[in-house]
Parts: C-alpha cells; sequence; structure tokens
C-alpha cells in the first residue's frame, strides 16, 4: 500500500531546494511539497512510477541504477525520470 504525506522537516527542505513537487522513498511513500502537488494527476503518476520500478527491480539495484543513470547522463537523461515523466 502507498501512503502519501506532505513532505516536512527535511524532506521539505530538499524538495524545496531541488525545485520537485514530490519524492518517492523506498518504503512506499510519496512524500509531496504541498497540498496543490498532492492534488496534482500529473505528479503522482510520475511518482508512482517510480514505486513501480523499485518493485520491478528492488531497492538496491534501483538505487545503484539510479545513482549510475544521474552520474552518467544527469537527472533529465536518466531512464528512470524519462519512463516517470512518460507516466505522467
Amino acid at each position: 500500500m502507498v501512503k502519501h504525506k506532505l513532505a516536512r522537516g527535511l524532506i521539505l527542505w530538499y524538495l524545496r531546494y531541488k525545485g520537485y513537487r514530490g519524492w518517492t522513498s523506498f518504503w512506499n511513500t510519496i512524500y509531496y511539497l504541498d497540498d496543490k502537488s498532492m492534488e496534482s494527476k500529473r505528479v503522482k503518476k510520475h511518482e508512482l512510477k517510480h514505486i513501480e520500478q523499485i518493485e520491478r527491480l528492488g531497492r538496491f539495484r534501483f538505487t545503484i541504477e539510479y545513482l549510475y543513470q544521474s552520474v552518467r547522463y544527469g537527472y533529465n537523461n536518466n531512464k528512470f525520470e524519462i519512463e516517470a515523466r512518460k507516466a505522467e
């Protein structure tokens, strides 16, 4: 079961710092920047795709591959982010 929560503390700071509207944790929780982001179908679909990716690959493999993609190709060209944007 996926939990949806408003971000607080360090996660809220991170979302604001990066300019993100949502963030997916490995523990089936999606954190949102604010109420507007939490109500956004686009943000929700994007973050749910990340939940699906984690379930498909497992937490460890997803983390390694996601980090590799981000370092090698950058955030926007990371294959996981491309897939999540397509899901929007």
